[in-house]
């Protein structure tokens, strides 16, 4: 998308709200920026709710149950494609799904209540699939649904307004579909890796400090080319994680001075995951990795947990996984570490709370109702 074609943005001139939120990066990122919070809270936010698609809920997940916020449900006017919450835990980004998408700004305040950004008008436009939040909360970044482009936005910690600073191609590998789906900045600030189905993956340099990534990317291609990768998540020690088709793939990576590289970390064959073929991955407080398997839509999704071992090695923590909600094809981990949030499509089920075990081990604590409607995105952010 042309720089030059991009609305002008109206100045924020209502106080906001700002209070601890949730972000669909799973780790408690090392930086943070300089706005103050209003409150404090374990909040989740999620999309594709049982009562209609345009609007999402949020949960106050204190105590391992599924409490609603303040104001819950809220009304978008739009069919939510992704969301992000910024690291200092004061705004929620909201991606609109469609070929004239928009990205949308929320305060958080107590309660975990949103308060509308930019008198209730769209921060960019953009046809986004996913978003992520740099470790010092100065840029996000959205994976265009075209394919085509990896954008670059300046955020106003003050305000929450976006500007737009710059965009990068998405490559893929020969011959495999560039299907975008999944977007991560290292907890390190130095990478950035976006999730292609069977176009592999991208890993672009990034420098948090200036926020100028790399203007091309390392590509990794998929263990067969069949198969493809449909989520990325990353932990402290750069270790990549990578799934879909092919399972579940390890790399480590190295990356600085403007490039970056990758290497398999684990079996060349991958992490099995069961039947389907998407799932996601979270690693959670940098001990667990844990992975969901669509499975087919007439039976309960599975979410596999591991134990992260030396060079991102991983252990399985139970072979036969945890029954998860149908078509499981979200998860995030609370800002305490202790929750495991799995989202799926039930009218009465769809969201459902883990508590997260010794090993890594996974009881389900609580679960809402979600959408039934696969085709409507299943999108979750969370508090760090």
């Amino acid at each position: 998308m042309a720089l030059a074609a991009r609305r002008i943005v109206l100045p924020l001139v209502a106080t906001l709200l700002v209070a601890l939120t949730g972000c669909s990066g799973f780790f408690v990122y090392p930086g943070s920026s300089s706005s103050t919070s209003s409150g404090s809270g374990d909040y989740a936010y999620v999309a594709n709710s049982a009562s209609g698609s345009n609007y999402i809920n949020g949960y106050s997940l204190s105590g391992g149950s599924l409490v609603a916020t303040t104001g819950s449900p809220y009304s978008l006017g739009f069919i939510p494609s992704a969301m992000v919450v910024t690291t200092n835990n004061s705004y929620l980004y909201i991606a609109s799904s469609g070929s004239a998408g928009e990205i949308y700004g929320y305060s958080i305040g107590t309660g975990g209540a949103l308060t509308i950004l930019n008198s209730s008008l769209g921060l960019e436009a953009e046809n986004s699939v996913a978003l992520d939040v740099s470790p010092d909360g100065q840029w996000l970044f959205s994976l265009n649904a075209d394919g085509l482009t990896l954008e670059e936005y300046k955020i106003n910690t003050s305000t929450g307004i976006l500007t737009a600073e710059g965009n990068y191609p998405i490559t893929g590998i020969a011959g495999g579909v560039v299907t975008p789906t999944s977007l991560r900045i290292a907890p390190s600030g130095n990478y950035i890796a976006a999730a292609l189905g069977t176009g592999g993956a991208d890993i672009f340099a990034f420098t948090t400090s200036t926020g100028i990534a790399s203007s091309s990317a390392a590509v990794l291609a998929p263990l067969s080319t069949a198969n493809g990768f449909y989520s990325a998540d990353i932990d402290s020690s750069n270790n990549l994680y990578l799934s879909g088709t092919s399972g579940l793939v390890v790399y480590t990576v190295v990356a600085g001075s403007g490039s970056a590289t990758a290497t398999l970390a684990s079996s060349t064959t991958g992490y099995t995951l069961g039947s389907g073929n998407l799932s996601t991955t979270i690693n959670t407080a940098n001990k667990y990795v844990f992975a969901g398997s669509e499975n087919s839509s007439t039976s309960s999704g599975t979410i596999y947990s591991y134990a992260i071992g030396t060079g991102g090695a991983l252990t399985t923590v139970n072979s036969a996984g945890y029954t998860g909600p149908t078509n499981v094809s979200a998860l995030g981990r609370d800002s305490t570490g202790n929750y495991l949030l799995a989202l799926g499509y039930s009218a009465s089920s769809g969201t459902q709370l883990f508590t997260i075990g010794t090993g890594g081990a996974l009881t389900l604590s609580g679960s809402a109702a979600s959408g039934t409607t696969a085709g409507i995105p299943a999108v979750l952010a969370l508090t760090h």
